[in-house]
């Protein structure tokens, strides 16, 4: 092969250039602390519609300020932006399941006015789902859980269940992850669905209302409902009646 001829040099240099970024995104995608951290410093440089790439179509943002679905966290991100913020993302931690952990530090104008450990990024198929404060994330945690049992994906539900946790609801007490999924089965064979609302957070106890569902006919409701979470895991599930005492 005549490797001076210039068009071949460019066929090569072009080649190695694909397939350096075929690399790159392929690490990226492997390793979901570069996309939080990609994420973040296209934040950084102003390139919001960047930073928006790397999220998923259901991506939720939480700030000080609310929590935003996709198309207006877009909006939000830009307003943070244009107000001058900026964030150093640090100690980055994969705790598992896609989920990432780091301490932040903001920045307005270059003057620091905030900083913490407390941020979780949740991030799937290379693309980041969730995105803020911990507290934030345990609420989105059993929102989601609850939207894939409605939804009868029982493997989507049990990806947010620990292996260790306990289920107690008017058919029994369930423990670990086999005995959680064969209840589960059983729930969505019967078409039971779920309507929560009003969610309290205390340190990864979520509190809510609550409406059990069977073919639109309610079959019972109360105010007690909940939920523990911690690190991103579902560790109990049933009432405020129902929560052993640890």
């Amino acid at each position: 092969m005549n490797t001076k001829n210039p068009s071949v040099l460019f066929f090569i240099f072009a080649l190695l250039a694909l397939l350096l970024g075929a690399c790159a995104l392929s690490a990226q995608g492997d390793d979901p602390t570069l996309v939080v951290k990609a994420f973040y410093d296209a934040f950084n440089e102003g390139d919001i519609e960047k930073a928006m790439s790397l999220t998923a179509e259901d991506y939720v943002m939480n700030d000080p300020f609310g929590t935003y679905n996709r198309a207006d966290a877009a909006i939000q991100w830009q307003a943070v932006y244009d107000a001058g913020l900026t964030f150093n993302q640090t100690n980055f931690v994969h705790s598992g399941n896609g989920r990432v952990t780091s301490c932040y530090e903001v920045f307005e104008n270059g003057t620091s006015i905030d900083k913490g450990c407390g941020n979780v990024t949740h991030v799937v198929d290379g693309k980041i789902v969730y995105d803020g404060l911990e507290n934030a994330e345990q609420i989105w945690v059993v929102q989601k859980y609850y939207e894939a049992l409605n939804a009868g994906n029982l493997d989507a539900a049990m990806s947010y269940i620990a292996t260790d946790a306990m289920f107690i609801n008017p058919t029994g007490t369930y423990e670990g992850a086999d005995s959680i999924r064969e209840s589960l089965e059983g729930l969505v064979k019967d078409g039971i669905t779920f309507n929560l609302s009003n969610f309290r957070n205390t340190d990864g106890t979520v509190v809510y209302d609550y409406e059990v569902l069977q073919g639109g006919d309610v079959l019972d409701k109360g105010t007690n409902g909940l939920t523990q979470v911690k690190d991103g895991w579902i560790v109990f599930d049933g009432t405020e009646e129902t929560l052993p005492a640890r």
